[in-house]
């Protein structure tokens, strides 16, 4: 009788984080000068990782949300990017976000370093100074399909 008290409390326990936990996804979303392409929760403010380009620019801003430690707003900074084999680097700077008090990462690249880097694996790795964040790529061709197109226009 007590194990089964105690299986059922635990069984109870260990559910409850995942009903906590928001399930996160790829998504595209354009605009009339570009797109945006998303690893978050759907119809929330919780992302990890966007990219963002203007129609016909071959360059791509890359913003990581996962925050980062030693770092403080408009320090210099990098997200690297890795799946598989495939490694990228994109320099930039870190920015205060607002609404979760951390420090993120902001970085430019180029177009073909975000594609080849997406393309590259089944997990895709988010590293900034101080943190690092492993994401699942299932889902993310057929959102970056959307995304590519409406950045090449």
């Amino acid at each position: 009788m007590l194990r089964t008290f105690i299986a059922a409390g635990l069984l109870v326990a260990s559910s409850l984080p995942l009903a906590a936990q928001e399930k996160l996804v790829w998504a595209a979303s354009t605009t009339d000068n570009g797109a945006t392409l998303a690893f978050g929760a759907p119809e929330s403010d919780h992302v990890m990782l966007t990219f963002t380009c203007n129609t016909g620019n071959t360059m791509v801003l890359v913003s990581s949300m996962i925050g980062s430690k030693g770092l403080k707003a408009n320090d210099p900074a990098r997200i690297l990017l890795s799946a598989g084999k495939v490694k990228k680097e994109f320099p930039g700077k870190a920015v205060a976000n607002e609404m979760t008090s951390a420090v993120d990462v902001e970085g430019g690249g180029k177009f073909d370093d975000v594609k080849a880097v997406l393309a590259a694996g089944k997990v895709l790795t988010v590293e900034v100074k101080g943190a690092k964040q492993p994401i699942a790529l299932t889902g993310a061709p057929e959102a970056y399909a959307e995304f590519d197109k409406a950045c090449r226009g």
